[in-house]
C-alpha cells in the first residue's frame, strides 16, 4: 500500500490524478441521479516531501475506460450531498468532503474502490485505519453520497463511436436512449451495493464500525 493520503495537499493531488473534469464542449450529461435502488506540530519540509511522494506514486487513470463502460456508455460518479437532514447550525464539512465537492470531478468506480488501498482520508476510519470511500464516503455521520452520472458517446455516420480518450466526444441524450445503448441499472455490470447511494448520517448506526461502542 502506498503512503496514506491525508491532509488537504495530499488529497488535492490525489484527486487531481484520478478525477476527470467535465468539458461541456466535448461531452454532455445524459443522466445524473442518486439511485437508492442500486445493489473511508506541522513540519513543512516533511509535508512537501510527503506530498511529492503521493503525486509521483498515484497512477493517472483519467484517460482509461471503466469496467462499467461500453463502446457507447460512459459511467462515472461524483461526490454529492445525499441526506435531507441538516447538520448543526454553523457546522462545517470535513476537509475531505469540502475537497471532494470543490474538485467538481467525476470518478470511475474502480478508482473510488482503490482509495481504500491508498489510505485516502484514513484518519476518519475506525482506529484511523483505511476504509471504503465507496461505501462510507467521508466517514461516520457523513451527509454525502456518490451520484452516478451517465454519458453517451457520439457516433459517426457508420454507427461507430468516435475515438479518443474515454470521455471524449459524447452528447446529451435521454435516459431512454442510454438504455437503448445498453445501460440497465439492474445488470451486474452496473449494480452497486445500496450503501453507495446512502448517506452515513441516515443509517441507524450512523456509519460506525461494527465493533464501535458508545462510551457511557
Amino acid at each position: 500500500m502506498c503512503k496514506t493520503v491525508n491532509g488537504l495537499a495530499d488529497i488535492f493531488l490525489y484527486l487531481d490524478k484520478v478525477g476527470e473534469d467535465i468539458d461541456s464542449n466535448e461531452w454532455h450529461l445524459a443522466d445524473a441521479r442518486i439511485d437508492l435502488n442500486e445493489a473511508e506540530d506541522e513540519d513543512i519540509e516533511a509535508m512537501l516531501n510527503s506530498t511529492l511522494d503521493v503525486a509521483l506514486s498515484i497512477a493517472d487513470t483519467r484517460r482509461k475506460d471503466s469496467v462499467q463502460d461500453t463502446k457507447f456508455i460512459k459511467v462515472r460518479y461524483r461526490y454529492a450531498k445525499g441526506s435531507r437532514k441538516h447538520g448543526k447550525k454553523g457546522a462545517k464539512s470535513r476537509d475531505f468532503c469540502r475537497m471532494m465537492h470543490r474538485t467538481k470531478k467525476v470518478f470511475r468506480k474502480e478508482d473510488i474502490l482503490k482509495m481504500q488501498k491508498d489510505g485516502v482520508n484514513s484518519t476518519m476510519g475506525h482506529n484511523k485505519q483505511p476504509y471504503s470511500i465507496w461505501l462510507h464516503k467521508g466517514g461516520v455521520n457523513c451527509y454525502d453520497t456518490w451520484e452516478r452520472v451517465i454519458y453517451i458517446k457520439k457516433t459517426k455516420r457508420d454507427g461507430n463511436p468516435y475515438g479518443g480518450d474515454a470521455l471524449r466526444g459524447t452528447y446529451k441524450t435521454t435516459v431512454g436512449k442510454a438504455k437503448k445503448q445498453g445501460f440497465d441499472p439492474k445488470r451486474n455490470k452496473y449494480k452497486n451495493n445500496k450503501r453507495v447511494a446512502e448517506a452515513q448520517i441516515d443509517r441507524a448506526d450512523k456509519g460506525h464500525h461494527p465493533s464501535y461502542s458508545k462510551k457511557k
